[in-house]
């Protein structure tokens, strides 16, 4: 599996996952523990968008 097939599935399973929080998929957690989850499900993909974004350029810096 190459490195962009790989960033692109994490990004699809971290977005379902928020989805399914968001539309109480996952009603067993008490709203704080949730909220806590998702907050955290969302900065994670936002950091693999920014990564997937900025691959080439980060890829470049590595090989110097």
């Amino acid at each position: 599996m190459t490195d962009k097939i790989a960033l692109f599935r994490q990004i699809a399973a971290v977005e379902t996952e928020i989805k399914d929080r968001r539309s109480g998929a996952r009603a067993k957690l008490s709203s704080a523990a949730a909220v806590y989850q998702r907050d955290g499900l969302e900065a994670a993909a936002n950091t693999l968008r920014w990564l997937q974004q900025n691959e080439a350029s980060i890829k470049g810096a590595l090989r110097q």
